[in-house]
C-alpha cells in the first residue's frame, strides 16, 4: 500500500513544479509583450513606449513573485548587502525629492528589477536557467526584428518616430543597448544548444543583434558589444586553461559566421534610414571617442554639471527621477542639453545609469549598485572553474557584466522598464549556472507578504498612468486630456497641456499643479504668468 505521506510530498513536488514552470513563462512571455507593447499615440512620444512596457514588466513580475514567492537565501551575503544597500538607499532619497511622483516611479522599476532577479535567480536554482535564457533572446529578438524592419521601410504605429530605427523600443539607442547586451547570451545558446536545428535560432539571434549593433549607429552599443566580446573570450580562454571547458570547433566557426554576416549585410543591403552623413559609419568609428564637439561634448559638459548636482547632495541626492527638476541648478542656460522650446526641455535622466544613480540617489545607492555588479561578476569567475557548460556560464554572465557597465557609462539603460527585466532575468539565469547550489530556504513569513502586496500597490499605480495615455490619446482633443488628467492628476504632460490650451478661468488649476511638478522649468513657469497664478 502507497504511504500517504509520500504522496502528499509528491503532489506537493509536482505542484511547485507547476508553479516554478508558470512562473517562468510569466516573466518570459511578460518580457516579450513589453517588448512589442507601445500606444499608437501620446501626449508625449517617450512615454507612449515606456508608460506601457512599465506596466507590462511591473505586471509579470508580480505574477512571478506570486506564484514561487522568492528569498535572497540562495544569493551570496556580498549580493544580499549589495541589494539592501540599493533598496534602502532608494527609500531614503524618494523621501527628501521634490517631486514625490517622479521618485516613486524611478524607484518602482527598481524595486520590480530585484524582484525579478531574485525570481530569476530562484527558477535557475531550480533549474529553469536555460528556459530563461531562450525566453530572453526571443523577447529581444522580435523587438530587434521590428527596429531592422523599419530600418528597410515598413512602417507600423508602433514603432518609433524619432531616433529610428528603434522599432517597438521607442529609440534606436534603446535598441543597441538591448543588442550589445544579448550577444553573449546568444552566443551561449549557440555554443550549448543540443542539436544543431536548436543552434539555429540563436545563430540567427546572433546575426541580427550584431547588425543592429551596427545598424543603429549607438557608441555605446559599439563600445558595449566590444567590452562584451573581449570580456567573454578572455574568461573562455582562462576557462580553457583551466581545463574545464569543452567547446565544439563548428559551433565556434558558425558563431564567428553569424558575428560577421550580421553587420556585412546591414552594411550591403540598401537601407530608408536618412543619415545626414554620406559616409555615416565611417564617420561613426572615427568620432567613437571625440568628446571635443557633438555628442561627445555634450556628455562631458553634462557629466561636470551632474557632478555639481551630486557634490552638493552628496548622500542622498536629489531624488530618483528627480535630476531633470534640479538640472537647471548646476547647468548654465547655453548647456547643450537644454531645448528651451519644449515643455519637457531635456531628457529625463543624465546620459549615464551611473552619474543617474550617483546625483539622485547618492553615493550609498551608487555603492549598491556597483557592489551587487560586482558579487555577481565574481561568481561568474568561480562559475570558471565548473566542468561544462558551468564554465560557459561564467564567462557569459562576466560578458553581460562588461556590456552593462560599459553601457551605463555612456548612457542611460537601467533606468528604463526593458533593460531592468532583460537584465534582471538574465544575470539571475546566469548567476546560478549548472553546478553545485546552495539550498533554497523559505524566506521570512514578512518578507511572502510584503513583497506582492508592495508590486500590486506599483502595478496599479502603473496601471494608471498608462490608463491616464490612452484616454488622452494624441493628446489634440482636450476633453479627453481633461479627462486624462482627472485620472492621473500627477502628470506634468497632462497639467502643462491643459495650463497652456485652456482658458484661464480652467487652466490655473492646472498650471498650480504643473508649476508645483516642475517648479523651475519656463514652459510651467510660462503657464503660471500666463493666467497670473505666479
Amino acid at each position: 500500500m502507497t504511504d500517504p505521506i509520500l504522496l502528499e510530498t509528491l503532489d506537493r513536488e509536482a505542484v511547485v513544479r507547476w508553479q516554478e514552470r508558470a512562473a517562468g513563462h510569466v516573466l518570459g512571455l511578460g518580457l516579450l509583450l513589453a517588448t512589442v507593447i507601445a500606444l499608437p499615440t501620446a501626449p508625449t512620444d517617450l512615454d507612449r513606449h515606456q508608460l506601457p512596457k512599465e506596466l507590462i514588466v511591473h505586471a509579470a513580475t508580480w505574477l512571478a513573485v506570486l506564484l514561487i514567492r522568492p528569498g535572497m537565501a540562495a544569493l551570496s551575503r556580498a549580493a544580499r548587502t549589495a541589494i539592501s544597500l540599493l533598496l534602502l538607499a532608494t527609500c531614503a532619497s524618494v523621501l527628501f525629492a521634490g517631486n514625490l511622483w517622479l521618485a516613486l516611479r524611478a524607484a518602482s522599476l527598481t524595486m520590480t528589477g530585484v524582484a525579478a532577479l531574485l525570481c530569476a535567480h530562484y527558477l535557475a536554482v531550480r533549474g529553469r536557467g536555460p528556459s530563461l535564457l531562450r525566453w530572453a533572446s526571443a523577447a529581444v529578438l522580435v523587438g530587434t526584428a521590428s527596429g531592422l524592419a523599419q530600418a528597410y521601410g515598413v512602417t507600423s504605429p508602433l514603432f518609433a518616430s524619432t531616433r529610428v530605427p528603434g522599432g517597438t523600443f521607442g529609440n534606436r539607442n534603446f535598441l543597441a543597448h538591448l543588442a550589445a547586451i544579448m550577444l553573449p547570451v546568444a552566443a551561449l545558446l549557440v555554443l550549448t544548444a543540443r542539436r544543431w536545428i536548436l543552434a539555429l535560432p540563436a545563430l540567427l539571434a546572433t546575426a541580427a543583434f550584431a547588425g543592429a549593433v551596427i545598424l543603429t549607429r549607438s557608441r555605446a552599443a559599439w563600445l558595449a558589444a566590444l567590452a562584451a566580446a573581449g570580456v567573454m573570450l578572455l574568461a573562455l580562454w582562462v576557462a580553457r586553461r583551466w581545463g574545464m571547458i569543452l567547446i565544439a570547433r563548428s559551433r565556434v566557426i558558425a558563431l564567428g559566421a553569424a558575428l560577421l554576416l550580421g553587420p556585412l549585410l546591414v552594411l550591403t543591403i540598401p537601407n530608408t534610414l536618412n543619415w545626414r552623413s554620406d559616409s555615416p559609419y565611417a564617420e561613426t568609428l572615427t568620432g567613437i571617442a571625440n568628446a571635443q564637439e557633438g555628442s561627445g561634448r555634450g556628455r562631458v559638459l553634462q557629466y561636470r554639471n551632474t557632478l555639481k548636482m551630486a557634490i552638493a547632495h552628496p548622500l542622498l541626492g536629489v531624488g530618483p527621477g528627480n535630476w531633470a527638476l534640479r538640472y537647471g541648478d548646476v547647468a548654465p542656460p547655453n548647456d547643450p542639453s537644454w531645448v528651451w522650446g519644449d515643455v519637457i526641455p531635456l531628457n529625463p535622466w543624465p546620459s549615464s545609469d551611473w552619474m543617474a544613480l550617483l546625483a539622485e540617489r547618492g553615493v550609498f545607492a551608487l555603492a549598491g549598485a556597483l557592489l551587487l555588479g560586482l558579487a555577481m561578476a565574481w561568481r561568474g569567475v568561480a562559475r570558471l572553474r565548473l566542468v561544462g557548460e558551468g564554465a560557459l556560464f561564467g564567462a557569459t554572465l562576466l560578458g553581460v557584466l562588461a556590456a552593462v557597465a560599459v553601457v551605463g557609462v555612456f548612457d542611460a539603460s537601467l533606468l528604463l522598464p526593458l533593460p531592468v527585466l532583460s537584465v534582471a532575468i538574465i544575470a539571475g539565469a546566469l548567476g546560478a549556472a549548472p553546478g553545485a547550489e546552495p539550498v533554497l530556504q523559505e524566506p521570512p513569513a514578512k518578507w511572502r507578504l510584503v513583497l506582492p502586496l508592495l508590486l500590486a500597490v506599483i502595478t496599479a499605480r502603473s496601471a494608471q498612468q498608462t490608463a491616464a495615455y490612452l484616454v488622452a490619446g494624441n493628446g489634440r482633443q482636450l476633453s479627453r486630456v481633461v479627462w486624462a488628467a482627472r485620472l492621473d492628476p500627477t502628470s506634468y504632460p497632462l497639467r502643462i497641456a491643459l495650463a497652456t490650451r485652456l482658458p484661464c478661468s480652467a487652466a490655473r488649476a492646472h498650471a498650480r499643479a504643473a508649476l508645483a511638478l516642475a517648479p523651475d522649468w519656463p514652459a510651467a513657469r510660462a503657464a503660471a504668468r500666463r493666467c497670473g497664478t505666479r
